[in-house]
């Protein structure tokens, strides 16, 4: 027992007195980040498949996200308005037909307005969830298309009841009529 502890130290020291010659008279191919020249760290990081941003492009992506929300709902609000002029449009076609027409066939047809202006005010969005796509993603794409009125709100709802974990991959075809239960359901099928 004794001669087997006994070569058990000495190879121990062997070992590191072995490494520590080679450290000691290495030229060492590694070189201190702080002597590297910033532009080969960066070509490096980037030959590793990594992407470098400098603070400016990082704080304008990190803005630009937020102008793109903005850009959405401005959008999407131009989409109501011209929608809103259609059917403006629509009405006063089909108000100067029914002039035309006697009293019970206008009451019909604000009837049928009132429906079609029903339909064209629930969208219709397919979202497609990737892998590694943040909850937070999904409920900003969905407020931008108007299916959800508030994305904080909808991303509360999912932590709270648990559906964040089990958010599928895959295509999901959502409508703005839908609760938020049945959305939480359909993206965890």
């Amino acid at each position: 027992m004794k001669h087997t502890i006994r070569a058990f130290a000495v190879g121990l020291l062997t070992a590191a007195l072995i490494m520590l010659v080679v450290n000691y008279f290495s030229n060492g191919s590694t070189q201190d980040l702080s002597e590297m020249p910033i532009e080969d760290i960066i070509e490096d990081l980037k030959d590793k498949g990594y992407r470098v941003l400098s603070e400016t492009e990082y704080i304008s992506l990190s803005l630009n996200g937020e102008v793109k929300k903005n850009e959405t709902e401005i959008a999407s609000e131009t989409e109501e308005t011209s929608t809103e002029e259609s059917t403006q449009e629509t009405s006063e076609e089909n108000q100067e037909e029914t002039n035309s027409d006697d009293e019970s066939s206008i009451g019909d047809t604000s009837t049928s307005n009132e429906e079609e202006q029903q339909e064209e005010s629930v969208n219709t969005y397919t979202v497609t969830i990737q892998s590694g796509m943040a909850p937070s993603t999904i409920s900003n794409e969905l407020e931008a298309n108007g299916i959800v009125n508030d994305a904080d709100e909808f991303i509360s709802y999912l932590e709270d009841e648990g559906y964040v974990v089990r958010i599928q991959l895959g295509d999901f075809t959502l409508t703005s009529d839908m609760s938020h239960f049945e959305i939480a359901e359909a993206l965890t099928k």
